[in-house]
């Protein structure tokens, strides 16, 4: 078949970037990246394309795409010149301007004719152009998109000049059976993709074909579907556990690193000492999942199995034997520095490591522990009085003892059982159940997807525990800016949000704010008082409207619903998102857009009037019906309508709101608002002020797009 030929199909493309292990905190992410950057490259090319997949290991990053069009169509471009009365003469001829812009664009002057633009009449031309060829615009395009994956850290390795987060050893580029003429850090594009490291040679690859890549490289030794290591690891993961006579623990995490730390996943079991088991069930497994991304194994009756199951990346028996006894090693020294923390740690009350918090500095500038923890107390105090005053004693001590864990061993040793031991360490000091289980979860949410705390007194001290961390930051300047969060601070909102609404605490935000700042000894602070407030409360309405419009994990809002509501208020935030959820509603029904279009042109003429929220509405100077029918009608709404608000009937209060259409389109036909008469001018407005304050409570209509 000859290259011409060629140029007229599709065919399937193949990138695989072969190197050292990549952590496998970074692999899937780059992986993810080199696809999506070469199906935008494609796309803006205008190349047409079939299925696009992403795979690799730790030691290749593969993007894999069917049926990309080996060239661009042609296309016939219209080329805009200098303007017509420039470019022509009386008698239509071109003029010098005209002859060298033909001759600048490569065009027969002769096929020069005059373009009707809506900035007047310009000379014009059309030109053919050839489509370029897919594999001269990817070996142009490659080494920037290889060069511009997400890697937090790139260096430069032995004699290779391009930085990589690894070095280099190969590439692959193929489209169809062509090798892609490409170079990237040093190592020219060919055919041969790396084997198993320990268990196979270099793999020849002829073309493209997604089954024959795959199937070669399992030859190889090397699984590269991530999603089919995954599911080998843990299929063979959890038969290993029955076999010891339990269940596996489940683990999403540490088997998502797996995957990534493999090739060719062989799962095995270990054992350690049963006498590590007499230390907490948490503890142990933080440990072996922490240290050496081991499995942990439950019995039947529910308490955890002196067995691991390991995950090796060989086949030999005495490989597999020496990985499980080298795990089985590290494991036994961690456990026994975890015991001799765990007991050392309980020698006295969890209470008696509080004092040894003013020696750990928090935030430059905010002092100790201790002192965040004395502000914590005052917020939990004030929170709790709000919401939960039942348990407030309950709440005022989990809130002292909730950052005491930070000073034992086992915490500096182990940062993950953080809140987790304190829980442990509280029981065995006596606490009630009910302040361990505060401090045990008083850092969730710590991610999405994450519980919310169960208990009022956990979900108290958490709320304190991130507004905390969020005023303190917001008031040193150290606030999140593009992608960089580093103190975790959009977390904590969202974590701040999640909580207020699946507990339906209906308190004010920027009550709880302020009280916030008020905790602070505002000494060192570069932003203080009402300006951190309003600072605060600004980066809480980003986090709510990124909450309602583009989290993926919960109900999804337009955006110009979300504007509307959060114009309309924020600070009671469960009632933000039953209101986002009554317009979302509403805006399905055929009546609502009239409904709005009326209420959004009562707004903008106040808006537009600046007829103030103070406007008194004078009924003596009402000299029309509809004066009068508008403003019966709004007052008498006025009382049902707060006793709606206050239910939390948002449907019900859009429905009453409803009623006053007829009424506002007859003020509308039959008033003039802007009467030459000040005072009937005045009036009118502050009727309109009046009738918009009510539907004001719900969402600002005039966000809404028709």
């Amino acid at each position: 078949m000859s290259d011409a030929t060629k140029d007229l199909e599709s065919q399937a493309l193949l990138i695989e970037l072969g190197c050292e292990e990549v952590p496998a905190s970074i692999a899937p992410r780059a992986a993810k990246a080199l696809l999506d950057g070469l199906v935008r490259l494609l796309d803006a090319a205008g190349l047409s394309h079939g299925e696009a997949r992403w795979l690799g290991t730790p030691r290749r990053l593969t993007a894999h795409i069917e049926a990309v069009q080996v060239r661009q169509p042609d296309r016939v471009d219209e080329l805009v010149g200098p303007p017509a009365r420039v470019a022509f003469d009386t008698d239509g001829n071109p003029t010098r301007a005209a002859l060298g812009f033909a001759r600048g664009q490569g065009v027969d002057p002769s096929g020069l004719y005059v373009l009707e633009t809506p900035k007047g009449d310009y000379a014009a031309a059309k030109k053919s152009v050839s489509g370029e060829r897919a594999d001269v615009l990817l070996a142009a395009a490659l080494p920037d998109l290889l060069r511009n994956l997400p890697m937090p850290k790139r260096m430069k390795w032995g004699r290779q000049a391009e930085p990589f987060i690894r070095p280099v050893h190969s590439l692959v580029a193929i489209l169809g059976d062509r090798v892609i003429d490409v170079e990237f850090a040093g190592v020219r594009a060919g055919r041969d993709a790396a084997g198993h490291r320990f268990l196979g040679g270099p793999v020849p690859l002829l073309t493209a074909d997604y089954a024959l890549y795959v199937a070669l490289l399992r030859v190889a030794h090397v699984m590269v579907d991530p999603a089919e290591r995954r599911a080998v690891i843990l299929a063979a993961a959890e038969t290993l556990a029955a076999e010891a006579g339990g269940t596996l623990v489940d683990d999403p995490v540490t088997l998502d690193v797996v995957t990534w730390l493999v090739e060719w996943p062989f799962p095995l079991l270990g054992t350690f000492s049963a006498a590590f088991l007499e230390i907490p069930d948490e503890v142990t497994i933080i440990t072996l999942r922490e240290h050496q991304k081991l499995f942990t194994i439950r019995g039947a009756d529910g308490k955890l199995l002196n067995r691991f199951v390991a995950v090796a990346n060989t086949l030999s028996e005495q490989s597999r034997a020496v990985v499980a006894e080298g795990n089985a090693r590290v494991v036994s020294a961690r456990l026994s520095d975890a015991r001799f923390f765990y007991d050392v740690d309980r020698s006295k009350p969890l209470a008696d490591f509080v004092a040894k918090l003013d020696g750990r500095i928090y935030l430059q500038g905010l002092g100790s522990t201790l002192a965040k923890v004395a502000r914590l107390e005052a917020l939990a105090d004030h929170l709790a009085a709000e919401v939960c005053p039942d348990h407030a004693t309950t709440t005022r001590r989990a809130a002292h003892l909730c950052k005491a864990d930070l000073a034992t061993q086992m915490v500096v040793e182990f940062t993950a059982l953080q809140g987790q031991i304190g829980a442990d360490y509280a029981r065995c000091a006596g606490e009630s159940d009910a302040v361990a289980d505060a401090i045990a979860e008083h850092y969730q949410p710590r991610f999405a997807g994450d519980a919310v705390p169960a208990t009022a007194p956990g979900a108290v001290v958490a709320i304190a525990d991130k507004l905390d961390a969020i005023v303190s930051c917001f008031g040193l300047g150290l606030i999140p800016s593009g992608s960089q969060d580093p103190y975790a601070l959009r977390r904590s909102a969202l974590g701040i949000v999640q909580i207020l609404v699946a507990k339906g605490w209906r308190i004010s935000l920027s009550g709880l704010i302020a009280a916030a700042v008020e905790a602070i000894d505002d000494g060192d602070l570069i932003t203080r008082g009402d300006a951190l407030i309003e600072q605060v409360l600004a980066f809480f309405e980003g986090r709510l409207k990124h909450w309602l419009s583009e989290n993926q994990s919960s109900q999804l809002y337009a955006a110009d619903t979300v504007e509307a509501v959060l114009a309309a208020g924020f600070d009671d935030v469960p009632a933000v998102f039953d209101r986002a959820a009554a317009l979302a509603t509403a805006r399905r029904g055929d009546t609502f857009l009239p409904l709005a279009a009326a209420f959004k042109r009562v707004a903008n003429l106040v808006k537009k009037a600046d007829a103030g929220p103070d406007a008194r509405v004078d009924e003596a100077l009402f000299e029309l019906d509809a004066e009068r029918g508008l403003y019966s009608a709004a007052t008498a709404l006025s009382g049902g309508l707060d006793a709606q608000l206050s239910d939390g009937d948002w449907d019900g209060a859009l429905s009453a709101l409803a009623t006053l259409k007829p009424e506002v389109d007859r003020f509308f036909d039959d008033v003039m608002v802007m009467h030459e008469d000040p005072a009937l001018r005045r009036n009118r407005l502050a009727l309109l002020q009046h009738t918009a304050q009510l539907f004001a409570r719900i969402a600002d209509f005039s966000r809404i797009q028709a």
